[in-house]
């Protein structure tokens, strides 16, 4: 990705992720609010949820700049650690959470979500501790797609059009991000190797024509 391609991504998922606090979460600054009745269950399991996840989703951002990472290697490492304990918290409570709220329908989404949460960052985690950046930088950039789940899925659900469908649309939508998350990163990843195999093996039959050519050019007169 292009570095101004990278900025308008970030730019725009930052202005995604305020709209969706603004409009699902700030209810909850309102005592009176429905909100509160419905996660009356769930307010224990919610406050670390949301909070950890929040510390999460906000961190890893930073994580992408390679500015950050050559200038400040150690402000790199403690926020790297802050993300982990965030996924390390938030990832286990959201079954539970999901599991108690519903709907039902949605219970493997969400073990699926945190699974696949806490399994790319441990490897993530690994990765660097044997000192393979390359491969711990490809763990974690599958890891944060995860924890955008939560913006992207309240953003599409925003929509009136997704919204007035119910709780079809609530399935639809939550399950789409979820497999997205578990498949896009790797798909992104391998595509320059994919375009480096298709560079070469054009260029096989053009070196091949070449050769012939040549062969020819040089031939003896009989």
């Amino acid at each position: 990705m292009s570095v101004r391609a990278k900025h308008f991504f970030w730019a725009a998922f930052g202005l995604m992720t305020l709209y969706v606090l603004y409009v699902y979460e700030t209810p909850f600054l309102d005592s009176r609010s429905p909100v509160w009745a419905h996660v009356e269950p769930v307010k224990w399991l919610l406050l670390p949820h949301a909070a950890a996840g929040a510390l999460a989703l906000l961190l890893a951002p930073f994580q992408f700049s390679a500015r950050l990472r050559a200038r400040s290697p150690r402000l790199h490492r403690s926020l790297g650690r802050l993300y982990a304990v965030g996924v390390a918290v938030s990832a286990p409570a959201a079954i539970p959470v999901a599991i108690i709220l519903g709907p039902p329908t949605l219970v493997m989404a969400a073990t699926i979500q945190s699974c696949g949460w806490l399994l790319t960052t441990a490897l993530g985690i690994y990765a660097i501790t044997r000192g393979d950046t390359g491969q711990h930088r490809e763990w974690m950039t599958r890891s944060y797609p995860f924890a955008m789940v939560f913006v992207l899925a309240r953003a599409l659900l925003a929509i009136p059009a997704v919204r007035a469908l119910g709780e079809v649309g609530l399935v639809s939508v939550v399950w789409s991000c979820v497999a997205a998350a578990c498949f896009v990163p790797t798909l992104l990843l391998g595509m320059p190797a994919l375009r480096r195999r298709a560079t070469r093996t054009a260029a096989r039959p053009v070196a091949r024509a070449k050769a012939a050519t040549g062969g020819l050019n040089h031939a003896p007169l009989a």
